[in-house]
């Protein structure tokens, strides 16, 4: 690269500039701060015929066009058009100044056009960028997931990647509620975990909008009691009494301790001549219940 000092009006625009937008109020003040003390970093150009095109610094050079600037300092690269994109790609994700969208657009368009820039696989991508392999993999996820699954463009590509490996109208509802604010993107690993093994009803009710069931409650519920049948009695207990996070590892280790108690028995033959076992337990916080037990399959609570 060499160093030159460029008029403002021999500079062209990138037409593969990775970002989309650029806020007037923050040129603005970057515009009356180089007023004062004109530009220090200089941006990236390459040349083409008698003019340049910007590889990075379009937000530098729009400021600078603001304030009256005559010239500005440009670094000159040597760089194909096939590798502009890339490049400014990389000059974006340095300095932190991409959204999630503009770098899946990237990141899924270098990935289009991979033989004219030279690379076959994804990791290639990485490598050149300076990121993680996983990274170009989230983008590219990503981006087919709000443009082909018609998932929210206001979640980030983090909330999205963590729902990877569920089926696709279940990962829809976990971003939906998201992007609603009805449930925190922090909350998200917890709840793809538990809809992995969680029954049924605790899994329609856990993406349901303005769910009695918080994450958390989920979690405690399908981690501690992996009978289906227990799981399902503590969430009717949910909806129908309103329970706190506390009450509900309550009544978890409630139904523990009725699974671990081993209480005197008796063998009862019905008219079929079928043996049921029936157990008895005090109940601390009612009457008398019992553990009705058939043929040691299936057991249920009375």
């Amino acid at each position: 690269m060499k160093f030159k000092m460029i008029s403002v009006d021999e500079i062209q625009p990138n037409p593969f500039q990775p970002r989309e937008k650029f806020e007037k109020e923050s040129l603005k003040e970057l515009a009356d701060s180089v007023k004062d003390v004109s530009i220090i970093q200089p941006i990236i150009v390459r040349q083409q015929g008698f003019t340049y095109q910007i590889i990075a610094g379009e937000r530098r050079w729009r400021a600078a066009k603001m304030a009256a600037l005559k010239k500005i300092p440009c670094m000159i690269k040597e760089i194909t058009e096939e590798r502009v994109l890339l490049e400014s790609l990389i000059e974006n994700l340095h300095r932190k100044d991409l959204t999630d969208i503009e770098r899946e657009n990237a990141i899924h368009e270098i990935w289009l056009n991979r033989a004219e820039v030279g690379f076959k696989h994804k990791y290639e991508i990485a490598q050149a960028m300076g990121i993680h392999p996983s990274r170009v993999e989230d983008d590219l996820e990503a981006w087919e997931a709000r443009h082909e699954k018609g998932m929210s463009l206001s979640v980030s590509t983090r909330t999205i990647a963590r729902t990877r490996g569920l089926d696709t109208e279940v990962r829809k509802g976990i971003v939906k509620k998201v992007a609603e604010g009805d449930l925190k993107a922090s909350e998200v690993d917890v709840v793809a975990k538990v809809v992995r093994k969680a029954s049924e009803p605790i899994k329609k009710e856990l993406l349901r909008q303005e769910s009695k069931i918080t994450p958390r409650m989920a979690e405690i519920i399908v981690s501690k009691l992996p009978k289906k049948d227990d799981q399902e009695a503590i969430v009717k207990a949910v909806k129908r009494n309103m329970l706190t996070e506390d009450e509900v590892e309550e009544h978890v280790r409630e139904i523990q301790k009725t699974r671990q108690v081993e209480p005197p028995s008796v063998e009862v033959r019905d008219k079929e001549d079928t043996i049921h076992v029936v157990s008895e337990y005090d109940c601390p916080h009612c009457r008398r219940h019992y553990v009705i037990k058939c043929d040691g399959e299936h057991d249920w609570l009375e």
